[in-house]
């Protein structure tokens, strides 16, 4: 070791710092459904080359983020209802497995702060992680990272979000399963009104 106290200065993963911002801008809806993710541009953006960022998207397509076209591009995923109504389908059934072993409450740090929908979300990621099912808890997290970005429609679609997610929250495991269902199926029969304004978040300006 030198004596003049020499720093090594470690940079983040390239893949990885392209992955968790094309995710994020994925999830929040930054790309206008059905159109061309331009890798030239996000690696410009992200200061990053093309490769880290095409490989991103390839990872990202494996997990259904993302939409590759016949040439080889990439496209942000098309709003379709009825994929949109799968999804929802899909974490219900995830989460109607924990409503029959018995699971501990979730840590209090674990739920504290946020929302009533945040603690909801945190509170259902705890029962599907302590099934210890692996495989369970990937297909979870995998449709919940696609349901992210219609959190803002549900809230202007249903204005009693807060009250419904608290009601939700006040339930014991084991208990909720008939809440579970009422919660999704409401959804899953809005899904194209969800689509229609999740579109709307996403939608160039006028004029740009």
């Amino acid at each position: 070791m030198s004596g003049g106290g020499e720093r090594v200065i470690r940079t983040r993963d390239p893949f990885q710092q392209a992955l968790e911002a094309l995710r994020l801008g994925l999830t929040l809806g930054r790309f206008v459904a059905g159109r061309p993710i331009v890798i030239a541009d996000e690696a410009r953006g992200l200061g990053l080359s093309t490769t880290p960022v095409r490989e991103a998207l390839c990872w990202l397509g494996g997990e259904g983020l993302v939409e590759r076209g016949g040439a080889g591009g990439f496209f942000a995923p098309r709003l379709e209802p009825a994929l949109i109504a799968r999804q929802y389908a899909m974490r219900r059934l995830c989460l109607l497995q924990t409503e029959g072993p018995p699971i501990a409450a979730p840590p209090e740090g674990l739920i504290a702060g946020g929302t009533a929908a945040d603690r909801l979300l945190a509170t259902w990621r705890w029962r599907v992680r302590a099934l210890g099912d692996a495989s369970l808890h990937a297909v979870f997290e995998a449709v919940q990272g696609r349901l992210v970005r219609f959190a803002a429609a549900e809230a202007r679609l249903f204005p009693d979000v807060e009250a419904e997610a608290e009601a939700l929250l006040a339930l014991p495991a084991g208990a909720s399963a008939a809440a579970i269902e009422t919660y999704h199926e409401r959804r899953i029969l809005a899904a194209p009104m969800l689509a229609l304004s999740a579109e709307s978040d996403s939608a160039p300006e006028a004029g740009t």
